[in-house]
């Protein structure tokens, strides 16, 4: 820890810092780090730090605690002591202080889904370090998927030769993939055990094991063959129970992984398990049988179980998702409560250990932000309802809440294809959750965490680290105005600076700044953009409003609203309508609160001014098209998830007949029409081109 330390104040601040063997002397102008036995009340992660003029001293029972209390004096020094070189002009100080400071959980943890998306050894790496900047303690680190076999195992090398690599994702189609040689797990084992962090592994079973069925198909219940999956989602190909083959393989791999990872636990996933192969599997049927077993559900649990009787024969103990308490669930198993917390309450209650994840407050791939965000698998998950998570359930005793080991938060990558968007999702809510871990209860206030986050923006920045910055608020989508109208822009906090522009440009330290007194005046049709900017030049994303004057004579479009269940984008000319009316942007307005089973029909005219190609996108949820006079531009049939479909056309000058067709079968529809052209970006179509005739 004092090397470490060291290490760190030499690079950042060019003095020349060397560690010196106290042994009882007492020493000024230092920095002291001592084990204290007198201190156990505070356990082996609490400390004590003590700034006084003539030095700093810092206390714990143990090197943890010790590591801790470092992490918090580099806190009170300024924020540039994360940077990797020099920071010229700073002066280093920090205030007085005395704090004696412990965790309140075991498990504060944060998880990485390496599977759908390979990130590097070195990223793997970076992602610790953030970890221990903020006190987490416990890297979740899921290394098998469907999409993909991360984990080099000797006896089965197919598992990397084939399993390591899909064809295509979901998003570009091009080839991706990757793994760690059990060379480079070792080594960032042992980079995460210098950050006093545990690495928890996963290997995925039964279910979402496509990669490793694509590489021996014959431990599946129909003999494959099988690709590694290039979509998201659940497949129903899984390890067959019947299979003897399976268990050995199992404990084959398990062997190497647990010779690799020397913490106490091994994830075995056991989440999302289609029950379809089983059902039509001989040899699980078989099985159920001769284990006197009553249903597929209760197969899973003797799966798990006899997975976890040889784990507690190795020394470890099983952690699995809370479907691992369907059918029974193993007698030392630990729960991961993902999917809300009746299943973490049920664990507890049967005198389980439980790590609560629910996706409410801890599933980091949600969007944190309601406009303009990167792309995300959907939800809505802002810092303040991550703040605001009480991991311990109400309806727990004293004696079950101490089940409870803490919380985690998950970072499922099927969305994030580079390391950046990772650090982007994770932070700052990360530090939303490190203190749902670490403080008491009573302590925690989000307005107060509120002003203390905005110095930690300059820290990740610093340590060149991608965040969210907050936006300027009270921007966002489509605004229609009728006259000049005052656009109010809010700074995210007191003293942000924020600047902005109405000319379509991006928002730079030289454009406009925003006097939050004064709202800003959109007198037609322009893009309001703003941006939050720190003194350091770090630039929050660009928040911004398509404002759109129109005249409500001659603007709009006519929809017609249509009930119905249809498994396919429907022919709405031969149907007759519920309604019909006008609009002035393409949305699910007219549809009113109905979340299925209508389609919708837009009608009238688009007005181009500058010739050129245009490219049209649709954002939708289940089947949309465009046509422009007599050329579908776009069309995306059937139901389907959540995504963008494109086309591109030649237009002339001129006003074009437009027809949007839309119908949502599933629940909770979106529809988003975009266009891009000649000196034009990528806009929400304008209600000022739509004409109803």
């Amino acid at each position: 820890v004092a090397e470490d330390l060291a290490a760190k104040l030499r690079q950042t601040t060019g003095f020349p810092v060397e560690v010196l063997k106290a042994a009882g002397k007492t020493y000024e102008n230092a920095i002291i780090l001592r084990t204290n036995s007198n201190l156990a009340r505070l356990g082996d992660e609490g400390y004590m730090l003590s700034v006084s003029k003539r030095a700093v001293m810092i206390e714990s029972p143990a090197p943890a605690g010790l590591f801790y209390g470092v992490q918090t004096f580099y806190q009170l020094l300024p924020p540039q002591v994360e940077a990797p070189g020099i920071a010229e002009g700073i002066r280093w100080s920090i205030p007085c202080v005395r704090i004696e400071d412990r965790p309140r959980f075991r498990w504060r943890g944060m998880h990485l889904d390496v599977g759908r998306h390979f990130f590097s050894k070195d990223e793997v790496k970076k992602y610790i370090d953030i970890l221990a900047l903020y006190k987490m303690n416990v890297f979740h680190w899921h290394l098998t998927e469907d999409q993909g076999w991360r984990i080099e195992i000797k006896k089965y090398p197919k598992l990397t030769e084939i399993g390591a690599w899909r064809r295509e994702t979901m998003f570009d189609g091009t080839p991706s993939g990757g793994f760690y040689t059990q060379e480079d797990v070792r080594e960032v084992v042992g980079y995460a055990t210098r950050h006093f962090i545990t690495i928890v592994p996963e290997i995925e079973m039964p279910g979402h094991s496509q990669a490793a069925l694509a590489s021996y198909p014959e431990l599946s219940c129909s003999g494959g063959p099988f690709k590694v999956g290039m979509e998201w989602g659940v497949i129903h190909d899984v390890f067959c129970a019947g299979n003897e083959k399976t268990f050995s393989f199992l404990e084959d791999v398990l062997s190497e992984v647990i010779d690799l990872f020397p913490g106490e636990f091994i994830h075995v996933g056991g989440d999302e398990v289609p029950k379809l192969r089983w059902q039509n599997c001989v040899k699980c049927q078989e099985r159920i049988k001769t284990e006197g077993l009553a249903d597929e559900k209760e197969l899973q649990s003797y799966f798990i179980k006899r997975v976890e009787k040889f784990l507690s024969s190795k020394g470890k103990r099983l952690v699995g998702w809370d479907e691992i308490l369907e059918g029974g669930i193993a007698p030392n198993a630990t729960v991961m409560s993902w999917r809300g917390v009746s299943g973490g309450i049920e664990a507890a209650k049967s005198g389980h250990d439980v790590v609560m994840t629910p996706t409410t407050h801890c599933y980091f791939d949600y969007y944190q932000g309601r406009f303009d965000e990167p792309r995300a698998i959907g939800g809505f998950l802002p810092i303040e309802k991550v703040y605001s998570y009480e991991p311990v359930p109400a309806e727990l005793t004293a004696t079950e809440a101490k089940h409870i080991l803490g919380a985690q938060g998950n970072v499922w990558t099927e969305y994030m294809d580079d390391f950046s968007h990772v650090e982007y999702m994770l932070l700052p809510r990360m530090l939303a959750l490190s203190e749902v871990v670490w403080s008491k209860k009573e302590l925690r206030n989000f307005q107060d965490f509120s002003v203390r986050i905005v110095p930690h923006y300059e820290r990740l920045a610093a340590g060149n680290i991608n965040f969210r910055l907050p936006p300027p608020e009270g921007l966002g989508g489509k605004k229609l105005i009728q006259a000049p109208t005052a656009i109010s822009i809010y700074p995210p906090f007191p003293q942000a600076e924020v600047r902005y522009t109405t000319d379509g440009t991006e928002p730079s330290r030289e454009s406009s700044l925003l006097n939050p007194a004064n709202p800003v005046e959109a007198a037609g049709s322009v893009i309001l953009k703003a941006r939050t900017i720190l003194p350091s030049g770090r630039m929050s994303r660009v928040a911004k409003t398509a404002i759109s004057l129109i005249d409500p004579e001659l603007n709009g479009l006519e929809y017609s609203y249509y009930e119905g269940s249809w498994p396919m984008l429907p022919d709405l000319t031969d149907l007759t309508p519920v309604k019909t009316g006008r609009v002035f942007d393409i949305s699910l307005e007219p549809a009113a609160s109905k979340k299925s089973g209508y389609a919708l029909l837009f009608k009238g005219y688009i007005q181009v001014d500058n010739p050129g190609e245009y490219k049209f996108t649709i954002t939708t949820k289940d089947g949309a098209s465009l046509s422009i006079g007599d050329n579908e531009v776009v069309r995306n049939n059937g139901v389907f998830a959540l995504g963008e479909v494109c086309g591109k056309i030649n237009l002339a000058a001129g006003k074009y007949p437009i027809r949007i067709s839309y119908f949502q079968k599933s629940e909770d529809g979106q529809l988003e029409i975009s266009c891009e052209g000649p000196g034009m970006e990528k806009q929400a179509l304008p209600p000022q081109w739509l004409f109803p005739k």
